[in-house]
């Protein structure tokens, strides 16, 4: 049966199989590893993904962004059981959407990594200073937030 390894592309197995100690892994996109971590923070989901596809991909996407650390955990394991497939999720039918699917991811990357001082062709962080127009007035990335250049309030970039 098929399997969507670029889904764990940012695990490096042979490496968690031999170590003692938790490593960090270096995000790559679309890797959608499971994580563990508080509820409390944590970036919602991006409901326009519901019955897509790309729903984990763009939420790891968003947490690298925001700068959260993927930390491989050393002599831990989850067990996945595969399950009957959602009716939404039937192949021939999330093919018919495929070009709304893309064109919203591109779309989520754009808007998430900007909010998050990000270039999204790149993962690199914007310097201070980067700046985008917006409504006829420049929005400039301080370095933790994007703001207003005339008043220096926060703004949102898009």
């Amino acid at each position: 049966e098929d399997e969507f390894w670029e889904a764990f592309s940012c695990l490096d197995y042979d490496k968690w199989y031999s170590t003692h100690e938790s490593y960090e892994a270096a995000y790559k996109w679309p890797c959608e590893p499971y994580i563990v971590g508080s509820v409390a923070g944590m970036p919602p989901y991006d409901e326009r993904f519901v019955h897509y596809g790309n729903d984990k991909a763009q939420h790891l996407l968003n947490l690298f962004y925001k700068q959260y650390k993927f930390v491989v955990l050393e002599e831990h394991f989850l067990v996945h059981l595969p399950h009957q497939l959602a009716e939404w999720a039937d192949q021939r039918l999330r093919n018919e959407h495929i070009g709304e699917v893309l064109t919203l991811t591109e779309q989520f990357k754009f808007e998430s990594g900007t909010e998050a001082g990000v270039n999204w062709h790149t993962g690199v962080r914007f310097s201070p200073g980067t700046y985008r127009v917006k409504d006829g007035k420049m929005i400039v990335w301080n370095g933790k937030e994007w703001v207003d250049k005339s008043s220096g309030s926060p703004s949102d970039p898009l």
